[in-house]
Order: C-alpha cells, then structure tokens, then sequence
C-alpha cells in the first residue's frame, strides 16, 4: 500500500505542478507564428518591453508574462536583439532576456565610397549611435557578411575588423599594412611594392573601373605596368572621387583640373586611401595581375562592359576612336 500511496502522491504532486505552472504562465507560449526579433536599447524599462511584446504579435496580452518576469527578477532589460521563436513557453522567453541571451545579426557590408557613408550604416543598422570610422583606417574594412551582436560597440567593432583583415592577409601570404601613412602623409609614389594597403588601394580602382570580373586581372596589370614606369595612372573613377560626384557619366577638362590627392591625372602614384571598399574577389584579381605589356585601356565598341587594352598610345587612341564612334 505504502507504494501505491507514494506513486499516487508523486502524481498528484505532479498533476498540481502542471496546473500551478499553468496558471501562473510558466507554460504559456507566445503568440508568434513565426520568428521575431526584438530590438532592445538599453533605455528598454519593463513597461516598454511589455509594449513591444504587443506591439510585435508576441503576446496578445502581457499578464502572464509580468507574473513570470516578477518571478524571475526580470527587473532590468539587458538591451540586445532576440530572436523569439515560435510559440516559445513564456518561461524560455523570460530567461533569454533576463540572461542577456542575444542572437546575432547578419550586417552585410559592401562597395562603401566614403567613410561617412559606412558610418552612416553602421548608426543605422546598429545600437550605437556613434560610429565614426576615419579615411586612416577605411581600408581595414572588407566587404562581406558578418554576424555582430545589435550591441557591439565602435571599438568592438574595429577589433573584429582587424581581426579579419588580418586574417584574410594570412592567408594570401602578404604582410598586413596597418599604418596607413608615410612619413611624407602618403603611401609611397613609386614602383608597387604589394604592401596590403598599396594592394587595397589599387583594387579599389579596378572596382570603379568595372564590374565585369574577368578583365579585373589583366586592368590591374595596365595600372601596375604604369606605376612602375612612374607614369601616372589616369584613372577616372578617381577624379569623380577627387570631384565628389560619383554619378559624372563623361569627365571633362575642368574635371580632371581639379586638385586633390586623390587626382591620378594630376599626381603620379597610387591615391593615399582607397576611393571604395573593394571586394576580396576584386583584392585577389590585383593580387593575380598578369604580367602583361599593356599601358592603356578603354571601353570596347562592343558596348558590353569589355575592355580594349593597347601597348603602344597610337593603338589605344585608335580603340577610342572606335569606341566613340559606336556610341554616336
């Protein structure tokens, strides 16, 4: 009897359990069919995660969930953003969120022409508010898809960078180049020497110059071939950088007059900083230039995003000519 007697307590015991968490909501689920995410500021109070919880089609009423929060303690709201699954037990959810239990966000970085145009992103897509990546370290940035707590902070944030950039270098047998200045304030004006920084900037040419990948190798070997000649590059995505106006479909006289660093028709040498972030298939093709004999390169008449390369000015002023005619 005694048995019997203890099996029939333990499931009453349990049947009340069931029925205690029941009523006090520890089982109740959310009322999202799907996931969703919440995105909490650290100014998040109790009340204002109650009315997000609504506001969103987590919870159709916010009852049990206060009677489970104040079980928990769940006094202050760690900010972060939190994927609550579908029909999760109120329980689950109110442990994530007491224990600061963040999912990641995918950010997915890409052809950024100025530093005040990630930082911009960034603000956005992120908590901080205060964002302020400078041109000295632009170039540690690599276009890709990352994942990053809603929280990181900006100097988080650039840790991860340099880990990455160094990592990516790693890999391709190139010494990372952090400084992003000589002496003189610029990198250097003479023959390529493949520092990474040198390579970045270089590549960021190539990627204004075009998006048709299999000629990126061989634009890149043009723009080496001129750099060791101590000719300069000539390369018009950087006076529309030099201009500020990235949309100029022709550039003009008075466009290539324009003075600045970053103008190669008026400086020889690389530009001191990237004029974008390039993309790591862009950096690669730099890095698997062929070695070639040409110096000039133009628009095909073909009108399809290839190129016409030439040795010799007579020959590429003969491709141009073509390429003009095509588009009258």
């Amino acid at each position: 009897m005694k048995k019997h007697t203890i099996a029939l307590t333990i499931i009453i015991l349990a049947v009340l359990a069931g029925s205690l968490a029941g009523a006090l909501g520890l089982r109740q689920p959310t009322a999202n069919g799907d996931p969703c995410r919440l995105y909490l500021p650290d100014t998040t109070t109790r009340d204002a995660l109650c009315d997000s919880l609504v506001a969103d089609g987590v919870l159709h009423s916010t009852t049990a969930f206060r009677l489970v929060a104040s079980l928990l303690r769940l006094d202050n709201v760690r900010p972060g953003s939190y994927v609550v699954e579908p029909h999760m037990r109120t329980l689950a959810l109110v442990r994530k969120l007491r224990n600061g239990q963040q999912d990641p966000i995918r950010l997915t970085i890409g052809k950024f022409r100025l530093p005040g145009q990630l930082n911009e992103y960034l603000n956005n897509k992120l908590m901080h508010k205060d964002f302020n990546i400078q041109l000295d370290s632009f170039h540690l940035i690599l276009p890709d898809t990352y994942e990053v707590y809603w929280t990181v902070t900006p100097h988080q944030f650039m840790q991860r960078m340099e880990k990455e950039y160094d990592h990516f270098w790693s890999t391709r047998n190139v010494e990372p180049f952090h400084e992003t200045a000589q002496k003189d304030g610029a990198v250097d004006k003479e023959p390529f020497h493949e520092t990474a920084l040198q390579i970045i900037i270089l590549a960021s040419i190539v990627e204004e110059e075009t998006n048709y990948g299999p000629e990126k190798p061989l634009i890149a070997s043009v723009y080496i071939n001129r750099l060791e000649r101590g000719m300069p590059l000539q390369a018009d995505p950087t006076v529309k950088y030099a201009v500020g106006d990235f949309t100029l479909r022709r550039i003009l006289n008075k466009h290539l007059a324009v003075e600045s660093p970053f103008n190669t028709y008026l400086h020889t040498g690389l530009p001191p900083a990237p004029i974008c972030l390039p993309s790591k298939a862009t950096i690669d093709a730099v890095l698997n230039a062929p070695e070639s004999n040409y110096l000039y390169f133009c628009a095909s008449e073909r009108l399809d995003d290839t190129h016409r390369f030439a040795t010799t000015l007579a020959e590429h002023n003969r491709n141009a000519a073509r390429y003009h005619a095509a588009i009258r």
